[in-house]
């Protein structure tokens, strides 16, 4: 049996006529699909805990990387040792774990892939009870995604590098933040960290180079800088060079620690966590989730 959870909003209603045009294929190549549209925030999850526990063989998500992260959660809330693998049709702005898993997409490639049912098993990231798929951030890359958030006609990369120029316009001072990673410990006045599953956040190449199946974190701290200095980080984001600049640092890690001298907003997926915190551990769950792509 294959569900269809479908975000039917996203990106200004695209998610309704491919959830029909999803169904009317799938059912064309012969395979019985039910469908299930959410209704508010959440609801993604909860249905896909109560598919994990009605032990559902495929969850196929339609929608962007807000409705995929839902439904990563409420499968991880099962504790069977198979849970039903994941396909994804995208239906976002920016589909940035579709992207960084190489999953087509046009509606008709996308919909093949579930019919080959090739599945790879990724890692998922954890930050304090709450998941990720592609990455989670806090300090001002936070407030750049709390700020994208009001801007839901803009698509892609777009949506998060305008809001980018107004918090560099009016951002003070950092974080003092101690970062415990597998032993290493960092310290300092920091702008950013970004901690990352696969390359892809806010819909540009963030973290060349990441794998989200090698049961690695992929992290990048970014000292506290000036504004000039802040606006030169995002053609570099662009020739996916982040990393280069001086103030960055990025490294591997099963485990991170962090701990902030003043609270922070945090980011998961470009969905925003409804607290701030002054602390945070997160943790990588190797090869937790069956994707079909």
């Amino acid at each position: 049996m294959i569900l269809l959870i479908a975000n039917e909003k996203a990106n200004w209603g695209s998610g309704r006529r491919k959830c029909r045009q999803v169904r009317a294929f799938l059912e064309g190549q012969g395979l019985r699909a039910c469908v299930s549209t959410t209704q508010y925030p959440g609801h993604a999850r909860e249905l896909a805990a109560t598919a994990a526990a009605q032990e559902i063989d495929t969850v196929v998500v339609i929608g962007g990387d807000g409705t995929v992260n839902e439904v990563i959660a409420g499968l991880l809330t099962s504790d069977k040792d198979l849970r039903p693998g994941v396909a994804i049709i995208p239906a976002g702005s920016s589909n940035d774990f579709s992207k960084s898993l190489g999953i087509p997409q046009g509606l008709r490639e996308a919909c093949e892939v579930i019919v080959r049912g090739r599945v790879r098993e990724v890692d998922v990231g954890q930050a304090g009870p709450h998941y990720f798929g592609s990455a989670s951030c806090l300090g001002y890359f936070a407030e750049v995604a709390a700020r994208s958030l009001e801007m839901r006609k803009l698509r892609g990369s777009l949506r998060y590098v305008i809001p980018a120029f107004r918090v560099i316009r009016n951002m003070t001072e950092g974080w003092e933040m101690t970062v415990k990673a597998d032993g290493r410990v960092l310290h300092g006045n920091y702008a950013v960290l970004l901690v990352g599953n696969a390359p892809r956040f806010g819909g540009l190449t963030m973290l060349p180079g990441a794998r989200p199946d090698d049961g690695l974190l992929d992290c990048l701290l970014i000292e506290m800088a000036s504004r000039w200095e802040a606006l030169q980080l995002i053609p570099l984001v662009y020739r996916k060079a982040l990393e280069r600049h001086r103030r960055a640092t990025r490294f591997q890690a099963t485990a991170i620690s962090v701990a902030l001298a003043r609270p922070t907003k945090v980011c998961n997926d470009g969905e925003m966590i409804p607290e701030v915190l002054e602390s945070l551990e997160y943790r990588v769950l190797p090869r937790r989730l069956r994707v079909l792509c």
